[in-house]
């Protein structure tokens, strides 16, 4: 809350840096050491008052000013060098990243270093050496300016930090040269004679305000008699091109390249003595009245320009007149670019002359007087005369530092005043005197964002003045304010006022950069600097001092609550003084407020409080009290009767389990018959075995369900005190309400607080209504916080209707009746408020406990509550009683011939639509007995709302959402029809017995959903609904392709064609189309079976999952012809009448019927190419382009939409693409017959899909038979190959086929036998015989190892499928001798 100066920087080895800046001091320095060992030094005389003379008589501030022993004793002789800070060019980086020391012609450069070896426990910066050395260049010449300026990085890893810093230095002898930080030279450039005074720059501030313009960056150079500035962006761009050429050129080895020189403006202030500082002020466009005014003054013959000129501003101190403010009008000069013009032309000629040195032979002798030094071509001046000025004959100007908004400008001069400037008109504001050799500097605070409710936060300047000679430094509010600190400090600092920032940044790049690391800081002898450190509320007027006052009591305040834990008296006394020390009401009413939320506080503590803030103000008297003291009284009083609720409200809660209410009372009390009352004592024990059965053992608590604190129910509530009159009478809304937007959490510990002890315990009612009555809270908010309450748990039971019937009760009754009663064909808006809440309620068996009970009390306060009914009465006697909850006539009120109110009518309506949801919420409840296959992150909940408003198709949604997200397959969902009838003499499944499986409670919740949605739950439209469901999951997660399995499931039973065709269409166009088109076009990209990563990437299923998505392509466009083929009316779907006023989109099976009728052609083709893909998959088929087998009208064809009528393939194709299904249908019979004989899975239909195939396709289905029937032979499946070789028609080609696997399966024997048998046995054969059973190869048949009698009966089907006349005939006879020798 002060003004504070903290350790910022710390210079490491200063007295390195001293004697090498100073060798002059170092002798004296040792000699001064070698004196004052084993010796004190005492304060003789401060040396200031002969300074001052007689203008200065401040004896407080003589007398508060702390002088140390070793800086009040010694003369200028001993104390020279405790001044070498002083006397030494210092300059600081804005980013603190390089720090500049000068003297004479030697230079110091140090940066950033942590050392852990220093034993520094502060939090300052330790600052190294880095580079030190002399950088004269001519004789008698030294370092007169300083300026550190680091340069923008352009790279987005830098985090804000500058890419390096330029140290630009000024001469004597006029030259300024740039170095980096390890002092490397980069430029070099002479721009004017005499000496350089003063080296400033201006970068790039954002704008404060809307309608400024952005200033311009330039970098300033003030010579005696000229000004030289250079534009930031050229600058910048010239230090990086001459950094990255000493690069190259350190990199290569070589010398370093000549820099380019810069282009300036040259300016040369007229009508002024001499100028020892400058500074600017940016740009600015004065308004056309100052210009007019400007232009009669000057001369009557002045002209107006229709837009004022800009013009950059400069304020220059000096002598004649002491302060100057010159115009440069923009525009009107341009940058001087001889120097440039003359090193181009230099390097022109240069290359010249050496290209014709080649050819004359006369180069060599001239390079002696290239090589001579030329002399440094100076521009001229442009003049720029004086606008106007501060005339003071005798004054001097030392310095001129500008504040950060280039508001203020403060000024040092010779006779020891420091003067505050005011920028935009020119004349002084506020002079200081007696601060001979004072320094200034400027610090700018911005309020913090967090209190301020403007869009732009305020800035606050304050000057700071270091009175080197009073060994003070002071701090200023600009302006006409007050001084708001003094620090005593060393007689021999310097103060560094940073005025720039980094170079080269704009409005873009300045996002997220920390401009400055400091303002203000106050360096000392020993190496040390701090920083000014100004809190914004200081800058604040006096009329404000009490509310600053009052903020520092307030933060105070906070930090006690916060420190301690426990109540104590010395607490309540240092709570008790801090609290009622602040005099404005609005900030007292914030310490109340902190007060009543601290959580360790008690209701008495917090009472004693606020009755010591009502006393204070009553002692001041009611007369002389303001409308802020009347709401802040107002206010406690307020507080203290909410904590009177609260403890009233603590003293009623009891833990007695309330007295579960028999089916008698509870009729006597709702006024219904003991068969409705009965029934609805079913429903609930229905509904919560079916929760029990379904909930987890056990559950963690973290935090209690209740108000756990008299400061939590203080924070559900606002108190109002400004709509109470002074006279006690209540105006408008209610003083005390519930906090608007309260978050739920809250919202159920306040009302498990307020009314749980009459919902679970035997609370009473009637007190509890009325402590609530006298509370002066709205009856509505109560009221609807009490169903809230109540709607808010799940499981709501018996025992809790007659509490909320008896609080429901009272609470209607204590409002206003007219938004109760109304007429009886009207809609009172009181009971439509709270059906609302059931309506949106998720918690169905609450919600319909809630509406009984509310249907009640609107029956007897309107006056329409039927006469009591006994256990005689002959309703209850009616055996059609138990049933009557499942007609439409549930709940409906006992009366005679009056006509029903409307409410009532609603109240039983809204009962039964809940009766009808406590059945589905207790579906949702059950989950299969295995694991469940599809995780969900939450449950499915339904409101009355949520069905309402989710279409016709939204009962049929939410059911098949649940199975789905559950995993239930259709066998799940009905009982078998033997169970049928086992369970046909049964009562209704709420009569189970608790040991009934999870498989038999689902089986039964689904036998009673039927019931109540007939329409809703019909076989087609559930089917279509889980289809698409499970659908929808596996599209969320394609690589559970079981999913999409148990979805085919579903749409098979579906039987009417026209929906089933319909879901089709939609499931391929919503969700198949594009991944069987990828994993076609994957597949023909590949040749092949395709690699697991190549399937996730184009596909998204692995290529474990790959082959069963396929085989269900395959089911789905079996599913879809069959449908195309069947002809089924169009379905008509209906709703419950009870259901009948939903609104919303349209339901899925309206969509399947409205969708285009499919092409059967179409679809045929897409099924031959998943085909083709399945069996690629399966067989693991390589060098096959799928889509190869297709000609050009297919492949146009495929992937259209299924109601489209491209032009389709017939069976003439290409003999090349005929030549190609041939071999890849043969390929798949004989892989399938492989696999059987390697006893590998595999469907035994795949010859049945070939022929299916081949006949789509066109080819001859004898040949592939003629192949099958060869290749069952050929793998030793002998009886299979006959069931098929009766298929077969060209009955010769068969026989000679099977006549060589014969010929094969002999030479197999014969080759088993040793050489004598086989030799007997050729004997007795026919030679050709012989000749031809040596031709045969064994080796071509896959199962050789065959018994001879299978060969004999190939034999013999060899000779009944070859005719007589067949030339292989006798060849044939001929080894069926041979067959039976070696049988």
């Amino acid at each position: 809350m002060s003004c504070h100066l903290l350790p910022f920087i710390r210079l490491n080895d200063v007295v390195g840096i001293r004697d090498y800046l100073f060798p002059e001091l170092k002798d004296s320095f040792d000699s001064r050491d070698g004196n004052k060992a084993g010796k004190d030094v005492t304060p003789t005389s401060d040396g200031w008052d002969e300074d001052w003379g007689e203008d200065w008589n401040d004896d407080q501030e003589a007398e508060s000013r702390e002088t140390t022993p070793e800086e009040g004793s010694e003369g200028e002789t001993n104390n020279g060098w405790k001044k070498w800070m002083q006397d030494c060019i210092i300059s600081v980086s804005p980013a603190a990243d390089l720090i500049a020391l000068a003297n004479q012609d030697r230079l110091a450069l140090m940066s950033p270093k942590f050392d852990g070896d220093s034993g520094n426990d502060d939090e300052t910066t330790g600052y190294s050496p880095v580079w030190s050395g002399s950088v004269a260049q001519e004789t008698g010449e030294y370092i007169t300016a300083l300026l550190c300026l680091p340069l923008a990085s352009q790279k987005r890893s830098t985090q804000g930090a500058p890419d390096w810093t330029c140290v630009i230095v000024g001469f004597k002898s006029g030259y300024v040269r740039m170095y980096t930080e390890t002092g490397t030279l980069l430029l070099s450039q002479k721009l004017h004679t005499g000496s350089v005074l003063k080296l400033k720059c201006n970068t790039y501030a954002p704008r404060r305000y809307l309608g400024i313009a952005e200033q311009h960056e330039e970098l300033l150079i003030l010579y005696t008699r000229a000004l030289v500035t250079i534009d930031g962006f050229s600058l910048y761009q010239a230090l990086k091109a001459c950094r990255n050429q000493v690069a190259r050129a350190t990199a290569s080895g070589e010398a370093s390249l000549q820099p380019p020189p810069l282009a300036y403006k040259k300016w040369a202030p007229q009508d002024m003595d001499s100028i020892v500082d400058v500074h600017t002020t940016g740009v600015h466009t004065p308004n056309p009245f100052d210009q007019m005014v400007l232009a009669s003054v000057t001369s009557h013959t002045s002209t107006i320009r229709p837009a004022p000129p800009a013009a950059s501003v400069y304020l220059m101190s000096g002598t004649g007149p002491y302060l100057g403010f010159f115009f440069a009008i923009e525009g009107s000069t341009q940058p001087i670019l001889s120097e440039v013009a003359f090193a181009v032309a230099s390097k022109l000629k240069s290359a010249i002359i050496s290209a014709a040195s080649g050819w004359l032979s006369f180069g060599s002798k001239s390079k002696p007087e290239v090589n001579a030094e030329k002399p440094v071509k100076i521009e001229p001046a442009t003049p720029l005369t004086l606008r106007f000025g501060l005339p003071d004959l005798r004054r001097e100007g030392l310095s001129v530092c500008l504040s950060p908004n280039n508001t203020y400008a403060a000024t040092t001069d010779t006779f020891g005043r420091v003067m505050l400037i005011d920028t935009d008109r020119g004349i002084a504001l506020r002079m200081w005197k007696g601060y001979r050799d004072a320094q200034v500097g400027w610090v700018e605070v911005r309020e913090d964002e967090g209190t301020s409710h403007k869009k732009q936060s305020r800035s606050a300047q304050f000057l700071v003045i270091y009175a080197a000679r009073r060994g003070i430094l002071e701090i200023w509010v600009a302006g006409n304010g007050p001084r708001i600190a003094a620090f005593n400090v060393s007689r021999h600092c310097k103060l560094i006022c940073v005025t720039h920032g980094i170079l080269g940044l704009n409005n873009v790049t300045c996002r997220g950069v920390r401009i400055k690391a400091f303002q203000v800081g106050l360096i000392d002898a020993d190496g040390m600097m701090k920083t000014v450190q100004v809190p914004f509320h200081l800058a604040l007027s006096d009329k404000n001092n009490k509310r600053v006052r009052d903020m520092h009591l307030l933060k105070k305040l906070k930090q006690v609550l916060k420190e301690n834990h426990e109540e104590s008296d010395a607490f309540d006394t240092q709570v008790r003084d801090l609290l009622l020390n602040i005099k404005i009401s609005s900030i007292a009413q914030q310490g109340v407020d902190k007060i009543l939320s601290t959580r360790y506080l008690s209701p008495k503590f917090m009472k004693g409080i606020l009755k010591a803030c009502v006393q204070r103000l009553q002692v001041i008297g009611e007369e002389h009290l303001d409308i802020e003291r009347r709401l802040f009284m107002q206010y406690c009083h307020l507080q203290d009767h909410l904590i009177d609720i609260y403890v009233d409200i603590e003293q009623l809660q009891c833990n007695t389990p309330p007295i579960q209410p028999d089916s008698q009372s509870l009729s006597m009390l709702l006024g219904l018959s003991e068969s409705e009352v009965e029934h609805i004592i079913s429903q609930v024990e229905h509904s919560q075995r079916i929760g029990h059965t379904d909930q987890p053992t056990g559950r963690v608590r973290f935090e209690p369900d209740t108000v756990s604190h008299v400061s939590s129910f203080l924070a559900c509530f606002t108190c109002s005190p400004h709509v109470v009159e002074s006279d006690g009478s209540q105006q408008g809304t209610s003083a005390i309400t519930i906090v608007k937007d309260l978050p739920d959490d809250k919202k159920l510990h306040l009302g498990s607080f307020l009314y749980e002890c009459c919902f679970k315990y035997q609370g009473s009612p009637g007190d509890l209504g009325a402590v609530l009555r006298k509370s002066n809270i709205p009856m509505e908010q109560l009221t609807h916080l009490l169903v809230w309450t109540w709607l808010s748990e799940s499981n709501r039971s018996i025992d809790g209707i007659p509490g909320l019937f008896n609080l429901l009760k009272i609470f209607t009754a204590s409002i206003d009746q007219c938004k109760v009663v109304v007429e009886k064909t009207l809609e009172s808006p009181w009971w439509q408020s709270i059906r609302d809440l059931c309506i949106h309620a998720s918690h169905c068996q609450s919600a319909f406990l809630a509406a009984i009970v509310s249907r009640s009390v609107a029956m007897e306060i309107s006056g329409t509550m039927p006469k009591r009914r006994g256990t005689l009465d002959g309703a209850a006697k009616d055996p059609d009683a138990d049933t009557i909850s499942i007609t439409s006539e549930t709940l409906s009120p006992i009366v005679d011939t009056e006509p029903v109110p409307l409410d009532i009518e609603l109240w039983s309506m809204l009962a039964r639509q809940l009766e009808d949801l406590i059945c589905v919420d207790s579906l949702l409840k059950l989950k299969p007995s295995k694991i469940r296959r599809v995780p969900s992150s939450d449950e499915l909940t339904v409101s009355i709302s949520t069905l309402l408003e989710g279409g016709k198709g939204c009962i049929t949604e939410v059911i098949a959402r649940h199975v789905s997200r559950v995993g239930f397959q259709p066998e799940d969902l009905y009982r078998p029809l033997q169970d049928e009838s086992s369970m046909s003499e049964e009562t209704l499944p709420s009569s189970s017995s608790s040991s009934s499986t999870s498989q038999d409670n689902v089986w039964d919740q689904m036998a009673m959903l039927r019931k109540r949605f007939p329409h809703s739950l019909e076989n087609d439209v559930l089917f279509s609904n889980c289809c698409w469901e499970y659908t929808v999951i596996w599209n969320k997660q394609p690589e559970e392709v079981d999913n999409l399995k148990s979805a085919l499931d579903f749409l098979r039973l579906v039987q009417n064609a026209m929906l089933r065709q319909g879901v089709c269409s939609m499931m391929w166009h919503m969700f198949l189309s594009k991944k069987f088109h990828a994993a076609a076009h994957l597949m023909e990209k590949v040749g092949k079976f395709p690699k697991d990563r190549l399937c996730r990437k184009d596909i998204g299923i692995g290529e474990t999952r790959l082959p069963l998505f396929v085989s269900c392509i395959c089911d789905f466009f079996n599913i879809i012809m069959e449908a195309n083929c069947e002809t089924n009316e169009v379905p008509v779907f209906n709703i419950e009448p009870l259901w009948n006023t939903v609104k919303g989109t349209v339901s899925l099976v309206e969509l399947a019927i409205d969708q285009k009728s499919t092409n059967y052609g179409l679809l045929k083709l897409h099924h031959q190419l998943a085909v083709v893909i399945h069996a690629v998959i399966t067989f693991n088929i390589k060098s096959i382009k799928v889509l190869s087998l297709f000609d050009s009208k297919g492949k146009h064809a495929l992937f259209q939409d299924l109601h489209a009528h491209p032009l389709l393939p017939t069976q003439n194709v290409d003999s090349a693409i005929g030549s190609q299904r041939k071999q890849f249908l043969t390929r798949i019979i004989s892989l399938s017959v492989i696999k059987m004989r390697e006893l590998i899975p595999v469907s035994p239909i795949w010859p049945d899909i070939v022929l299916q195939l081949a006949e789509e396709f066109g080819t001859d289905l004898d040949f592939v038979k003629r192949h099958h029937v060869c290749t069952l032979y050929s793998a030793g499946f002998d009886k299979l190959a006959e069931e098929v070789l009766v298929t077969v028609n060209d009955r010769d080609t068969l026989g000679q086929d099977l006549l060589s696997i014969v010929g094969q399966r002999v030479a197999h024997k014969l080759s088993k036998l040793d050489a004598q048998m086989v030799v007997e046995l050729m004997s007795n054969v026919n030679p050709a015989l012989s000749t031809w059973l040596k031709s045969m190869n064994s080796e071509l048949l896959v199962f050789p190892d065959v018994a001879c009698s299978d060969i004999q009966a190939l034999v013999t089907q060899t000779l009944n499928q070859l005719s007589e006349n067949h030339p292989q005939h006798e060849l044939a006879a001929s080894m069926v001798e041979l067959v039976q020798v070696l049988g």
